[in-house]
């Protein structure tokens, strides 16, 4: 199971875990993304403990490792301080116009998934806290089917509203845990309309929003004139990165439209880059020089992986991490290769296929040390369809999926 433990300040508190709009509004401001079709759990520790908020896919979670995977999930938030956890189940986004059938059908499988696991670990594992969902627009409880009528709770407590009816579901029965119900409990309110996403305004925070697509990228990268890659190049990828965004920032700036040739002179920068990067070693260079990014101790190139996995001091910079400045840059230089490679001559492809699957590799590893294993393994995902017969995606299967931990931890 790919998740993402999201790392939370000394100085944050999650708020009101048990309502869903809340909760929703927390992952997407430390995911940097909009959570999608995932089962979220807040686990909560004893006072001075930073909260730890994970993700993890339904898609995975509902498959025939599902079980197992969730019983090592918790295991591994009990050992990191979750005494107990808050559970929401989110359905396509909590807002999309979701079949009643399916609602009720994921609300209740995955509900009787979380139940059974948590029970198969007590009294050691995490207390599961509330089971809540998001789907179709609505907050959901989901209770045992013994469950009397529920206490008048905050915003997030288990009430049927009045416009929703006296709907109920009832899950199969189940000869070895509880029964359940799936109740409505209101409507669920937009991410402005959460506290959460009013303090981040007050902190100054960056309310991420989805990147729209930008054409220009695509352009840029079926126009580009790919120089075949230099294995003996001695190019600084750092420097190359540094050069590729303030040409594509030059390109996006010039509303007017630049001549000829200076438009050419900024898309030669990005050209480089890529080919920069579709050498091994130079592509392992640029990751090296990310983990040291903003004055942090050199890293050996060899052993790499094997200090990010030992050595908790090494903390990944903002600019690297989800929605920094250098991760979006990445991506965007992603999307550049991808377009040159659906659109490039056949001697181009030698240059295009490898920047691609560098780039994806890059992120993927990015993605990893931030504990964004859901994020990177979507990636590993990306890169098995387009390349079958890559040699590299079972090495970061593994790292995604076991998965291989970080020495750091994001809430310590």
């Amino acid at each position: 199971m790919t998740t993402n433990f999201t790392p939370a300040d000394p100085g944050r508190r999650l708020r009101a875990a048990d309502d869903p709009a809340e909760m929703i509004a927390e992952a997407r401001l430390s995911l940097h993304e909009t959570p999608v079709d995932c089962l979220l759990l807040a686990g909560t520790g004893g006072r001075g403990r930073p909260p730890v908020l994970t993700r993890s896919s339904l898609r995975e979670l509902l498959g025939p490792r599902g079980p197992g995977n969730l019983r090592r999930h918790l295991t591994l938030l009990r050992e990191r301080g979750g005494e107990a956890v808050h559970a929401l189940i989110v359905v396509a986004d909590g807002h999309q116009s979701v079949l009643p059938s399916l609602v009720h059908d994921v609300l209740t499988r995955a509900g009787a998934q979380l139940h059974d696991a948590v029970a198969d670990l007590a009294p050691e594992g995490p207390a599961l806290l509330t089971l809540r969902g998001a789907a179709d627009g609505r907050r959901w409880a989901v209770v045992p089917c013994d469950y009397d009528s529920p206490p008048a709770a905050g915003p997030g407590g288990p009430r049927p509203s009045e416009d929703d009816g006296a709907e109920v579901s009832v899950a199969a029965l189940r000869p070895d845990g509880p029964d359940l119900r799936v109740l409505p409990i209101g409507p669920l309110r937009e991410f402005s309309a959460t506290r959460a996403a009013a303090a981040a305004v007050l902190d100054g925070r960056a309310i991420p929003r989805p990147a729209p697509s930008d054409p220009l990228l695509g352009e840029i990268g079926r126009t580009l004139r790919l120089p075949p890659p230099d294995l003996a190049s001695a190019a600084d990828p750092g420097r190359l990165l540094a050069e590729a965004g303030a040409a594509l920032a030059t390109l996006r700036g010039d509303a007017a439209g630049a001549a000829e040739g200076a438009r050419m002179t900024e898309c030669e920068r990005i050209a480089q880059l890529l080919a920069a990067l579709a050498v091994d070693r130079l592509h392992w260079e640029l990751l090296a020089q990310l983990v040291e990014h903003d004055g942090a101790p050199a890293i050996d190139r060899e052993t790499l992986l094997q200090e990010l996995v030992r050595d908790p001091t090494r903390r990944p910079h903002e600019d690297v991490c989800a929605g920094g400045r250098l991760y979006v840059l990445l991506e965007e230089m992603r999307c550049v290769a991808a377009a040159a490679l659906d659109g490039a001559e056949p001697g181009a492809r030698g240059t295009a296929r490898p920047a691609w699957r560098a780039l994806t590799a890059l992120l993927v590893l990015l993605g990893w040390w931030n504990h964004r294993f859901a994020s990177a393994g979507s990636l590993v995902d990306e890169l098995r369809e387009r390349e079958p017969d890559s040699t590299l995606a079972p090495l970061l299967t593994r790292m995604t999926d076991t998965p291989v931990f970080p020495a750091w931890w994001p809430s310590s």
